[in-house]
């Protein structure tokens, strides 16, 4: 079954990851399970990973960097 177009915004960023990053990425896309290269792979990590962030907050972002360094959130 073909994968329908994706129709959430998205924007081009560059990110620099280990060789052994890159490696595994690419093995990844080449069984075609998470993408259909390494940027798509990337990507569907990184989209997962900032879900769980935002299911489970580690820490504030929208405390300002005076309340930050004062203790004050």
């Amino acid at each position: 079954m073909a994968k329908g177009p994706n129709t959430a915004e998205s924007e081009v960023l560059r990110v620099t990851v280990s060789a052994q990053s890159a490696r595994l990425l690419e093995e990844l896309a080449a069984k075609g399970i998470y993408g259909r290269n390494p940027a798509e792979v990337a990507a569907r990590f990184i989209d997962e990973a900032l879900q769980k962030f935002v299911d489970t907050p580690r820490l504030s972002l929208n405390s300002t960097r005076s309340e930050r360094r004062s203790g004050r959130r």
